[in-house]
């Protein structure tokens, strides 16, 4: 098989030849030992990048945007991984630099965030910001703000979705398999979210139907284009398990999800729902009852464990299991071995092989060399 067939038999259920590779992102400074060269890859360090590039105008950004793709591309050939996508960027077009490593974001009079690079650390994170603080009574008002502009903005994402996805896979012919992220669907995990699911829950659904008016047009825009994979879901648990109760996703998400499942499956894309966190208690919901086909950002250290989805869910399609700090701080047998109970688990199908969520900073390339020829 060739790489795209290989992905296309993984999500159909189909034993493939052999194992399809992705990992969501890879940290800059682990590609670029891999490289050889610096890279602009994934993780804090790209968002740092991107907001020194802005700063120079808008042509250096086009320039950091081209060498972005270009270097995603090339240490996917390299590791031999066929699954490419491309990774979360913080992209906060900062509208002042205070120094070469703090820049500010939005109206410096008024509402404004300032961002900062930890070089020790290898995190760009926010240290200020003045946006005023959301109270769970607002949610009413904020759901009439959505409604108002809903329409527009499911015109938008249909026409939009999944453009630069499709132009890169005629790019990649078979040599890789582009997935398309879309079809988001969150209540949030700020404490105010949290407490407008008991105190506004109506409020909450309004803006939950703004959010899948706006996810069943990206299917549309997504189909039109020819991908055939779509990165959705939301964060919505931690390794004790969700951050609001079994009822209230009942409640609020499960026919919301229920609705885009079936909308993807009329469409012959699969949908991936993607978070960190143990899941056990709401995972009937998401891949029985609502139908969801694929589960990314598989959080094995919160006990979500191939094998033992495996068993619960036997049609769902994991998209990689392996653990970030096991990469990062495990050695290189640790890790080789870490992998090869994995693979072993997948009994060879439905599983895309590579770390569930990102390669770290840090990361010894050795172990990123080890998981890779594991799987070979």
């Amino acid at each position: 098989m060739n790489p795209y067939e290989r992905c296309i038999a993984t999500i159909s259920g189909r034993k493939p030849d052999r194992v399809p590779a992705y990992t969501p992102s890879i940290a800059c400074d682990v590609a670029s030992k891999i490289l050889g060269r610096e890279a602009y890859t994934g993780s804090p360090t790209l968002w740092y990048s991107a907001a020194k590039a802005w700063i120079d105008g808008e042509n250096a950004y086009d320039d950091f945007l081209h060498k972005h793709e270009e270097d995603i591309i090339e240490l996917n050939r390299v590791l031999g991984i066929e699954v490419i996508r491309y990774p979360w960027l913080v992209n906060i077009r900062p509208t002042k630099k205070i120094d070469d490593y703090t820049f500010l974001s939005g109206d410096p009079d008024g509402v404004y965030q300032v961002w900062h690079w930890d070089q020790e650390v290898l995190n760009f994170h926010k240290v200020k910001d003045t946006t005023p603080m959301q109270q769970p009574e607002d949610w009413p008002k904020l759901a009439r703000q959505r409604q108002k502009s809903v329409e527009a903005s499911a015109s938008r994402a249909r026409e939009s979705s999944a453009v630069r996805e499709a132009r890169l896979q005629k790019k990649l012919r078979d040599e890789m398999m582009v997935v398309a992220g879309g079809g988001g669907l969150t209540i949030g995990h700020e404490v105010a979210s949290l407490m407008a699911c008991i105190l506004e829950p109506e409020a909450v659904g309004d803006i939950l139907d703004c959010q899948l008016e706006v996810a069943l047009a990206q299917m549309d825009g997504i189909a039109k284009q020819g991908i055939k994979v779509v990165l959705g879901g939301g964060d919505m648990a931690d390794k004790n398990g969700p951050l609001y109760s079994p009822a209230v996703f009942k409640k609020l998400m499960l026919p919301r999800l229920k609705k885009l499942s079936a909308k993807c499956r009329e469409l012959g894309l699969h949908y991936v729902w993607r978070t960190d966190g143990n899941l056990w208690q709401v995972s009937d919901m998401i891949f029985s009852e609502a139908g969801v086909t694929g589960y990314g950002e598989v959080d094995r250290d919160a006990s979500m464990e191939l094998g033992k989805i495996r068993e619960k869910h036997p049609h769902v399609v994991v998209w990689a299991n392996a653990s970030g700090s096991i990469m990062r701080m495990g050695s290189r047998d640790e890790v080789y071995d870490h992998c090869a109970k994995i693979l072993e688990e997948s009994q060879g199908k439905l599983y895309f092989h590579g770390v569930s969520n990102t390669i770290l900073p840090g990361t010894p390339p050795e172990n990123v060399w080890a998981m890779m020829e594991c799987r070979r």
